[in-house]
């Protein structure tokens, strides 16, 4: 398939603005233009769009033809959850209808998130293992609490059996990050298709198989962050990329890149290492906890670019 086999984007827009039942805005055309035109030339191309300029339209418009006329994904990158939601259950489905018959063949779009989103089949299916002695973990266990965790992770389980996929976002209403986290594993987590019982059945590896396939695949910052800087492939090959609420980036990024460790967690993993481990070595552990967090407390508040002798003994 050729461009020449797609209308020009500006009347692709216009036809989208007129099922829409919008009006044409002259920032918008030039933007949908400009978009165009980089996905043309593989140029770069930033845009400051003010408020009423149409922008996602602008964006998604081209970025549907040049995905029809390439067969090749347009991956488009959002901050906010809100704006994903816009996007996949509002702007691209009545998009979608708005071009169907403008194009030699039907887009098709995906949402992808990272598996973290996902109800984990796995460890819904299996036994908990728990530690109540885990720092920060005390309250889960008062009664009032502990029925308040109960029944949220009960209603996730009865959501589990009705759900199409998985999605956190769909909780309605939403589940406090400790239910959430009995029914979720991170990527590290996670056993792997190759090893899991429920491979064929699991929501994220459904969500990566259709975002595979599709025209548009809407994701976020931080699984973009993660794409460029992991080994793993996390979002379908793609040439072209659409950052919307770019100026969210950097710090989604940043967030994604950075480390952080705080004696909490330390003092956490010690007590589960204590179960395997031999008294000495668990003693061992424990001291060099107690002298990391006290240099922690000790040191500047602030981000820590390279370890000095004292930390990196620890």
């Amino acid at each position: 398939m050729s461009d020449g086999d797609i209308p020009p984007v500006a009347d692709l827009l216009a036809r989208a603005v007129s099922e829409l039942g919008g009006a044409q805005r002259d920032g918008q055309v030039q933007m949908a233009e400009a978009v165009a035109q980089a996905f043309a030339t593989g140029e770069h191309l930033a845009v400051q769009a003010g408020t009423g300029t149409g922008k996602s339209l602008a964006y998604l418009v081209p970025a549907i033809a040049r995905a029809v006329a390439a067969d090749a994904p347009v991956v488009v990158s959002t901050a906010t959850i809100a704006l994903q939601s816009q996007l996949v259950d509002r702007d691209l489905p009545r998009l979608v209808d708005a071009l169907a018959d403008t194009l030699p063949r039907r887009p098709t779009f995906a949402l992808l998130k990272g598996r973290r989103n996902y109800l984990c089949l796995n460890k819904i299916h299996s036994v908990p293992d728990e530690d109540p002695t885990d720092a920060g973990q005390e309250e889960l266990f008062a009664p009032a609490a502990s029925s308040a965790l109960g029944r949220d992770v009960a209603r996730l389980n009865q959501w589990a059996s009705d759900t199409e996929t998985g999605d956190r976002d769909e909780v309605r209403p939403g589940v406090p990050e400790r239910a959430w986290s009995q029914v979720s594993v991170s990527a590290r987590e996670c056993l792997g298709a190759a090893r899991c019982s429920y491979a064929v059945d699991c929501f994220s590896e459904k969500a990566r198989a259709k975002a595979a396939e599709a025209d548009i695949v809407v994701t976020n910052h931080a699984l973009l962050a993660i794409g460029a800087i992991a080994e793993a492939t996390v979002l379908p090959e793609h040439d072209f990329l659409v950052v919307d609420e770019a100026h969210e980036l950097t710090d989604r990024v940043t967030s994604v890149a950075t480390g952080e460790l705080t004696p909490g967690p330390l003092g956490v993993a010690v007590r589960r290492a204590g179960r395997l481990l031999t008294p000495e070595l668990t003693q061992r552990l424990e001291a060099s906890v107690a002298t990391f967090a006290s240099a922690i407390h000790d040191a500047q508040p602030g981000r820590i670019d390279y370890l000095d002798d004292e930390l990196a003994t620890y």
